[in-house]
């Protein structure tokens, strides 16, 4: 905001000019509040600008205030149908045992530790693997009780979503 000591029809007087967009001002003049909007601007060379509040002229209508919000009325929106939730995601094919060959990676991140080898024998619930994904370490642990066929990973390494870490072998 920038205060303005302006001289008018010989009265001096205070002024307050307030930006409130690119183009836009509120001017604070002894307790009234004129909005003011910059249509064009020019410039020119050694131009004396004096401020003057321009009062209406007999015969200006006042600016109209726009009307005031109203609900629209229930009655004319459309009637609630129930939605329906969607279908659910299919379960990862199991074979008919239910070992899962390969464990693989939750989400993406970058691998911390791996605490198998190939030929280890792991229980379920095992820590495998650790893997850091948004400054957060995630224990991967074995599914089931089984034999690490393959270790496919090495700490440091970068892994997207579903690579596969480690190769099992039920036990």
């Amino acid at each position: 905001m920038r205060r303005y000591t302006v001289e008018v029809g010989g009265k001096t007087r205070v002024i307050d000019v307030e930006e409130t967009a690119r183009d836009m001002f509120v001017v604070h003049v002894e307790g009234k509040d004129f909005k003011v909007r910059v249509v064009s601007a020019h410039d020119l060379a050694e131009a004396v600008i004096s401020p003057e509040i321009a009062h209406p002229e007999p015969g200006d209508e006042p600016p109209s205030a726009p009307p005031p919000y109203r609900p629209v009325s229930p009655d004319t929106l459309p009637p609630l149908v129930p939605a329906s939730p969607p279908a659910l995601a299919k379960a990862p094919h199991l074979p008919e045992d239910g070992f899962r060959p390969e464990l693989t990676a939750p989400m993406p991140g970058t691998i911390v530790s791996v605490h198998v080898a190939a030929g280890d024998r792991v229980a379920a619930g095992q820590l495998v693997v650790k893997l850091e994904a948004m400054k957060m370490t995630n224990a991967v642990k074995a599914p089931q009780d089984a034999e690490v066929v393959e270790v496919r990973v090495a700490a440091g390494q970068a892994v997207s979503h579903g690579d596969v870490l480690v190769v099992l072998k039920e036990a």
